[in-house]
């Protein structure tokens, strides 16, 4: 089974995985890592700690093979 990492970026700050986890495929790790950083932005952004986050997956010590990217936009609008 392969072993996927997700380096997680919140703006400039990086938090590599160094363990990853096992599943059975790109597709399988793909929804985790949409689900991961889905919690993570909520997190971030209700804290306001940050407005970006991406999620990079590596497959075993590779490249990134997928990118999740979640950002943060607020635009005040004036009452006509």
């Amino acid at each position: 089974m392969p072993l996927f990492h997700f380096d997680i970026h919140e703006d400039s700050r990086l938090t590599p995985d160094e363990d990853g986890q096992n599943f059975a495929n790109v597709d399988v790790a793909r929804k985790e890592a949409m689900l991961t950083g889905a919690s993570i932005a909520r997190e971030a952004f209700v804290a306001g700690s940050a407005d970006h986050v991406v999620v990079d997956v590596r497959e075993d010590e590779h490249a990134p093979c997928l990118k999740i990217s979640i950002t943060l936009e607020v635009e005040e609008l004036s009452d006509g």
